[in-house]
């Protein structure tokens, strides 16, 4: 009986049925822009709906639900409230001139039963993730929603909706005001403005009579690759004699300062800047160790104007497949490896960071968390786990003693900064003779692991593969039970986590925030770390923390859908 409700109510919701046009009621064009609003996001039929759309939504709104059109689409799952593409949806239903993607076919079974419950909306919403303590530029930038006393509150990143939704007051009373202000400054009152998705993406930018336009490859951009990417300057007074458009500016000296505004802690980029043939066209050689959204600064000298600073933002998409080709700017190569390398022995590892392009070993480096190079060791099957900092010497070559404690294939991971260029991950491997390993070469799901005494748990909500999730681990005294709040900085960081993905050719280095509320709830024995799981699969988490007089190293194992 329930079954033949619940798809009557989806017949009667208007199932499949094509988007429309909130403004005009016409069917969507295919090279539409986007206007996100109330967790929507809403397509047009043709240029001038979009701005019409923006001024007065809820009117647009209220006239395609009387024509039973279906014009926009959610954002989330309405009932698990995780962001949620549409295409990626395992099911979807139309109701109130929205659809909605789920996750599941329970889900939507649940929907159904009760659309009205899970499709209201709040008076007051704030894009603003009280946990994070940051905005969230976009509603297709948060990673879910919790509504708390009449507010939707809009989540930073996987993980903090969790601790908002079990405890809100503890993160809107700590500092209520701060909240409050924040959450006023960037919305949110009933009117809900709409806001464009791309809020994060400025590729246009506009100074004085000059404009510059970063052409973003229509592919998009990619972590672990470098790209030539062009921008074009044009004086807005001057029409061009030849090309449509304004005239471009040639002759112009520029630098640029690459920068990623979510991870404070990465050493900025210094790409380098180049003219092209064509006057008022120039190239920058860029390269993101992850995805995310980066933050281009040129500073522009002008002949006869003097020097002006502008700021592209452009979103980063995660690394491609591994089948495909990615040109990479650097190759970390190991130097004279002994051929019987033996496990249980010391042997010298040498390595070597080298210029792909020119041959030439690297020998400049900026440091990050004090050291400038972080040597990360781990066995084929992840189990096994070492990080190292060797010397170098003056011809660049990096060298440090290491006995591997069985036979078999090793990963070697440089973790480095190649001066003015950013931080990488590189990787090479190495092979060891000798008996077999003696632990479990298997890869067993585990969030708790421990280490002379030190006792941690892996907590993380709803992982969600290329979105920004914050990762908790709570440490307590293996003995006592207790919060373990007396751990120290190491490497100037409240702690380390490394991620690695089953394959090897995926890591992440993750540090924790570093602001006053990080460094309270490190006392209390709960560190927060953020990172990226660019692809599904099993990934193995170490977190390391320095604790009465030593590092220790826990080893954690979880499996991304």
């Amino acid at each position: 009986m329930l079954n033949t409700i619940i798809a009557l109510v989806a017949v009667a919701l208007g199932q499949g049925s094509a988007l429309k046009c909130p403004v005009m009621g016409s069917a969507v064009a295919a090279n539409s822009p986007i206007v996100e609003y109330n967790g929507s996001r809403y397509q047009f039929c043709c240029a001038g709906c979009d701005a019409n759309f923006a001024k007065s939504p809820e009117a647009f709104l209220k006239t395609q639900r009387s024509a039973k059109n279906t014009v926009g689409v959610f954002l989330f799952d309405p009932v698990s409230r995780l962001r949620l593409d549409a295409d990626k949806a395992k099911a979807t239903a139309d109701f109130d001139s929205v659809r909605y993607p789920f996750q599941s076919e329970e889900n939507k079974a649940a929907f159904l039963a009760n659309p009205k419950k899970f499709a209201a909306v709040p008076a007051k919403e704030a894009l603003y993730c009280p946990v994070g303590k940051e905005a969230v530029p976009s509603y297709s930038k948060a990673s879910d929603y919790v509504d708390h006393d009449g507010v939707r509150w809009y989540m930073c990143c996987a993980g903090c909706g969790g601790p908002f939704e079990k405890d809100p007051k503890k993160y809107l009373f700590a500092g209520i005001e701060k909240n409050i202000q924040v959450a006023k400054a960037i919305k949110h009152d009933a009117s809900h403005h709409p806001v464009t998705s791309d809020v994060k993406v400025v590729t246009k930018v506009k100074f004085g009579i000059y404009e510059a336009v970063l052409r973003v490859p229509e592919e998009g951009l990619y972590a672990q690759e470098e790209v030539d990417v062009e921008f074009r300057v044009v004086d807005t007074t001057a029409k061009d004699p030849v090309e449509e458009g304004f005239k471009g500016v040639g002759a112009i000296e520029a630098s640029a300062v690459m920068t990623m505004p979510s991870m404070a802690g990465m050493p900025e980029a210094k790409p380098e800047v180049h003219r092209e043939g064509v006057p008022g066209d120039y190239g920058v050689v860029l390269f993101f160790p992850h995805g995310g959204d980066y933050k281009i600064a040129l500073t522009l000298n002008i002949p006869g104007q003097g020097k002006h600073d502008i700021a592209f933002l452009v979103d980063v998409k995660d690394e491609r497949p591994a089948n495909v080709a990615k040109p990479q700017p650097f190759q970390l190569k190991v130097v004279d490896w002994p051929v019987h390398a033996m496990a249980g022995q010391p042997s010298n590892l040498k390595l070597q960071v080298v210029d792909t392009k020119t041959g030439k070993v690297q020998s400049a480096f900026d440091v990050a968390h004090e050291k400038q190079f972080h040597l990360l060791l781990a066995s084929k099957d992840l189990n096994w786990f070492l990080h190292e900092h060797p010397e170098m010497a003056k011809d660049g070559t990096w060298s440090i003693p290491i006995t591997f404690p069985a036979g078999g294939d090793y990963w070697v991971y440089g973790d480095v900064a190649p001066s003015g260029k950013g931080s990488r991950v590189l990787i090479a491997k190495v092979s060891v003779h000798g008996d077999k390993p003696t632990w479990d070469t298997k890869l067993n799901l585990t969030t708790t692991a421990a280490d002379g005494g030190l006792k941690g748990e892996l907590m993380a909500r709803d992982i969600q593969v290329g979105r920004k999730t914050t990762l908790m681990v709570k440490l307590t005294d293996e003995k006592t039970g207790q919060a373990a709040g007396d751990t120290v900085k190491w490497l100037g960081a409240a702690g380390h986590m490394m991620i690695f993905h089953q394959d090897g050719q995926t890591v992440v280095h993750s540090h924790p925030a570093e602001d006053e509320e990080s460094e309270a709830q490190v006392k209390q024995g709960m560190i927060h770390f953020t990172g990226r799981f660019p692809k599904p699969g099993l990934y193995k988490v170490y977190a390391q923390f320095d604790w009465r007089g030593a590092v220790r190293t826990l080893g954690f194992a979880i499996e991304v859908k």
